[in-house]
């Protein structure tokens, strides 16, 4: 294995952290001096387990790579994946190819997976009762695996790398109602894989024998790794190996991109008065400018990328179809579209009549498959936007009202004296909302009336608990019960008091989570958090309310926005 070169030595007052250094340009030119890393590692090659498939019960001998895919589909039976009808059509599609067009197998309707399927249950049920040592002993193999090869080393700083190992073969299932869903991911190879790495540093070695990476570059002016294409998406999709989260490249781009939010901030009144000006203006593409703006400003719309024929049919502002809107009395209107990850965004709002009026025009004479914004596209709407700010893009828009309205929610609380998780609870209320103006949905998972039983039992317990615990006082209390007498309850009057504080503050906290888990349990909170709130404002809160930030911000977020933790209690967005 090739070694990576040492560390330099801290010398004395030097700092290690990158956001304490002077120099943070806008990161737009060159990213790096030297860069060296042990390039990617591939999942292991399929073990054939030689079990047949039937078909019009007869057993049918496969290859390696038949018996792998039918074992993918064996996986899936049983699961919502295996009557989807997309995701089954194209499956057969690339299925059958792999057997000819002389083959006697031409439908996936009369094909029987029975025996292999039983052989991934009992492989899967083989791996769960495996004993703990080597559970742990896997654990352990793939640290030290990750120590050894997980980290880069630029400008002579160690940096952890993200996705070190590619994407494993498999069946596609994209996201959403995607129409590749069910294709074949084909297996990846090191004739697939770009590697960048500094010009005078170490070429990574080459982990499969026999085989050679397809390129190695030596651009400075990126931040990958190293790049491939998606097996399925080869034309619309390149997967890049980044550096991860933690890392200065990441924190930087994300501190930067939050900083151009704050900028806008200061900007946006004279952008709200332009683009109202030209909402006014008799010129079409004025008109369409203004008002697509208006939305994407006051709804935090996504601008919409012109799709390619490989993604789901999903929009955003700038792609509007004349079927996704619909209007209503008092200046209303209704949006319903797909959006992101097929998404369904649905809303009632009132809009500026002006708006309204615009609206009702761009329709006019159109089908409901024609374009709302016909006249303009994304690329013209950020031109625009250039004219006030030079990196200014719609995207930045979203950021803005995602950080400004989470500003404006926690800027109301004024109840320092509550508990902890009662401020936990009003900070997840305020990121809800945020959720929910930047559409981010999830669907209620399978298992969640479970979950919530399981809570309302222990719920139920705590106050069968505490009802216990109030009679044994009332026993102090009436001389029934002497000082020590039941060693199952607190031996005294005093301790039995504080038991019951504690046994009520218990369900306090118990009915919180219970509400917050019902309250949230179709909203996606964690998107805004990761991509669209600046972690700033959340900081500043919570040491401003003597809240620990491993309440609202889990490991991975800490680890992603160390720079953020610094932030005085004082700081606003």
């Amino acid at each position: 294995m090739t070694e990576l070169i040492s560390l330099p030595k801290k010398r004395k007052g030097e700092s290690t952290n990158w956001w304490e250094e002077d120099e943070q340009d806008d990161f737009s030119i060159q990213k790096w001096k030297s860069l060296e890393h042990h390039g990617v590692i591939f999942p292991p090659d399929y073990i054939p387990h030689n079990i047949p498939l039937f078909y019009d019960d007869e057993a049918i001998s496969l290859t390696s790579e038949q018996e792998e895919v039918a074992t993918w589909w064996s996986s899936v039976i049983g699961t919502e994946w295996e009557t989807k009808e997309i995701f089954r059509k194209n499956f057969e599609q690339n299925f059958l190819k792999l057997f000819g067009s002389d083959h006697q197998i031409k439908s996936l309707d009369k094909c029987d997976f029975k025996k292999i399927a039983e052989y991934v249950e009992v492989q899967r049920e083989v791996k769960k009762a495996r004993p703990p040592e080597e559970k742990k002993q896997e654990r352990e193999s793939k640290q030290k695996l990750d120590e050894e090869i997980g980290y880069g080393i630029v400008d002579g700083k160690r940096e952890k790398i993200s996705n070190i190992i590619v994407e494993p073969p498999g069946l596609f299932r994209g996201r959403g109602q995607h129409p590749k869903a069910g294709y074949i991911k084909t297996r990846l190879r090191p004739e697939d894989i770009t590697i960048n790495v500094g010009k005078s540093n170490l070429v990574p070695k080459c982990p499969v024998p026999g085989h050679a990476w397809k390129n190695v570059v030596h651009n400075n002016y990126v931040t990958w790794l190293a790049y491939y294409k998606d097996p399925v998406l080869s034309f619309s999709n390149v997967k890049y190996v980044y550096l991860a989260a933690s890392s200065k490249f990441k924190g930087l781009n994300d501190k930067l991109k939050y900083e151009k939010a704050r900028k806008l901030k200061g900007l946006i009144d004279g952008i709200r008065h332009d683009y109202f000006d030209k909402i006014k203006k008799d010129n079409q593409v004025n008109k369409q400018l203004g008002t697509a703006l208006y939305l994407i400003d006051k709804l935090a719309l996504r601008v919409g990328n012109e799709k390619t024929e490989d993604e789901a049919d999903t929009v955003g502002c700038c792609s509007l179809k004349v079927s996704n809107i619909s209007f209503k009395e008092n200046c209303q209107i209704t949006l319903d579209f797909l959006g992101k990850d097929s998404m369904r965004y649905f809303n009632t709002v009132p809009v500026d009549p002006n708006v309204h009026e615009n609206l009702r025009k761009f329709v006019e004479g159109k089908g409901p498959d024609e374009e709302l914004f016909d006249l303009i596209t994304t690329s013209s709407l950020n031109e625009y936007l250039k004219t006030f700010m030079k990196s200014l893009s719609a995207k930045v828009f979203r950021t803005y009202n995602a950080s400004v309205t989470l500003q404006m929610l926690l800027g109301k609380f004024n109840h320092k004296n509550m508990q902890v998780e009662e401020k936990v609870q009003f900070y997840t209320d305020a990121n809800r909302e945020v959720a929910i103006l930047c559409n981010h949905q999830k669907s209620t998972p399978k298992n969640f009336e479970v979950q919530m039983e399981k809570m309302q039992d222990k719920l139920k317990d705590k106050f069968e608990s505490l009802n216990l615990l109030e009679t044994h006082l009332k026993g102090f209390l009436s001389k029934k019960i002497a000082q020590n007498a039941d060693k199952k309850f607190p031996t005294s009057e005093e301790n039995t008091r504080k038991a019951i504080v504690r046994a009520k503050t218990s369900i306090k906290n118990m009915e919180i989570k219970l509400k917050m888990k019902d309250d949230n349990k179709t909203v996606a909170l964690g998107t805004s958090k990761i991509n669209y709130m600046d972690p700033r404002i959340t900081v500043a809160w919570c040491k401003n309310n003597e809240v620990p930030i491993e309440k609202v911000f889990p490991k991975a977020l800490r680890s992603k926005f160390i720079w953020a933790m610094y932030t005085e209690p004082s700081w606003e967005f």
